[in-house]
């Protein structure tokens, strides 16, 4: 049950009466910018796993009643951020680490979930008023995209960096991401940086519906959770990703219009599979379909499996449960296909969950300290006194806009005994 999060978000928030908008004000502790991970032993995790679900568990994390672990309450603002996206909010922080893993946990307010990026909406005319084969529903004319995605972007300095006359260490993302001479962000003079995205709309949606392997180098041993993408910058090279397939990709890679493909049950490996006592993915777990994502996106096992494209003859939309039926006006197709990543861009686990009546997101965050790719990601090392600089930033449905912090600081706390 997720006790005292009901308790602490009323002690964070301030209910603006009449304007219909839930805002942040500062919370009754000081805020600091020192993010300390409190320990757990690997006995301790076993006991009470961080099942990187999107539920903050009082087990997991602490609750009032743990004040050795309290959160750290994170002031995000304009300043920081891009354009103008509004008056100052919070984001409320909390970090564990084991032997092996570094756990973040991440809750922010927010009206509404976002969670669309970028989709095709039919708008021709309904099959009775089409003329024929002519009329078809590969025409450019008849589709409009829209959604714009929430996001949150943590950004770790590998190595010192530097832009613009500014340290990021000390100024944060105004030291690369928007320097007066050049606007892009990733811009710098020197230095490295590791950047973690989670994105609600193509990110979050994707679950992994097996069980880890303890001995797979890349993901927390607990849950069954989802991902971040992972991106690192550099002066020469700018904001790239990691190597590795996206978890994400474009549904229109052409360019043409429309979308390149829709969902068909003949194309889901998971939809009806003739024997479903014996119908198992490549990683051993159960058929569903669609992958258990939800059927307002379009799933691909493997990201380079051939599949005829979206046609005229694709007169059915086969997204509609329990039944098909003809395309109509204000129908959707997806604007990216999910699927899971691979190699280094898989590193960073997380899901979030949105709370309708708290209206706040939680997105709880997993990675191995050290991943063993030192080039694209921040190796972290928990001694004692060692810092390791961060932001983060808030996206609410913007590609641009958003509330960004001033330079954290995540600190590893000591072991005490094991």
């Amino acid at each position: 049950m997720k006790g005292g999060i009901r308790g602490f978000l009323l002690a964070a928030l301030v209910v603006m009466a009449g304007c219909g908008q839930e805002e942040v004000s500062r919370p009754a502790d000081s805020p600091t910018n020192v993010i300390v991970a409190y320990y757990q032993t690997d006995e301790a995790i076993e006991e009470a796993p961080i099942a990187l679900n999107g539920e903050r568990i009082d087990r997991e994390w602490g609750s009032e009643f743990t004040p050795d672990r309290p959160f750290t309450h994170v002031r995000l603002s304009a300043d920081e951020g891009a354009g103008n996206p509004g008056s100052t909010r919070y984001i409320s922080v909390k970090a564990v680490y084991t032997s092996r893993h570094l756990y973040l946990l991440l809750q922010w307010v927010d009206e509404d979930a976002s969670n669309l990026k970028d989709i095709f909406v039919y708008t021709g005319p309904p099959l009775n008023e089409r003329l024929g084969p002519q009329d078809s529903l590969v025409t450019p004319a008849w589709w409009e995209r829209a959604g714009e995605d929430d996001k949150v972007a943590l950004i770790f300095e590998m190595e010192p960096t530097a832009g613009d006359g500014l340290t990021f260490a000390d100024n944060g993302c105004q030291a690369l991401c928007h320097p007066g001479s050049a606007p892009a962000f990733g811009t710098s003079d020197s230095g490295r940086l590791d950047v973690w995205y989670w994105l609600a709309g193509r990110t979050n949606p994707v679950r992994n519906l097996f069980f880890l392997s303890d001995s797979d180098p890349n993901d927390p041993e607990h849950g069954d959770p989802g991902y971040l993408d992972d991106w690192y910058a550099t002066p020469l090279a700018g904001l790239n990703a990691d190597p590795g397939w996206p978890c994400y990709l474009r549904n229109d890679a052409a360019g043409q219009g429309y979308p390149e493909y829709v969902y068909r049950r003949r194309d889901d490996d998971f939809y009806d599979p003739p024997n479903p006592l014996s119908c198992e993915n490549r990683f051993g777990a159960d058929c569903v379909a669609n992958n258990a994502v939800p059927f307002i996106y379009l799933w691909r096992e493997y990201p380079n499996d051939y599949f005829a494209a979206f046609s005229a003859v694709d007169t059915l939309n086969q997204a509609i449960f329990p039944d098909a039926r003809e395309w109509y006006p204000g129908d959707i197709a997806p604007g990216y296909m999910l699927t899971y990543p691979s190699d280094s861009r898989a590193h960073v686990r997380g899901k979030a969950l949105h709370d309708e009546d708290l209206v706040t997101w939680t997105l709880e965050i997993g990675r191995r300290l050290d991943t063993g790719d030192p080039e694209h990601d921040v190796i972290f090392e928990p001694e004692p006194g060692r810092e390791y600089p961060f932001t983060i930033a808030v996206f609410d449905a913007s590609a641009g806009d958003h509330w960004g912090s001033e330079p954290q600081v995540l600190v590893f706390g000591e072991r005490g005994d094991d």
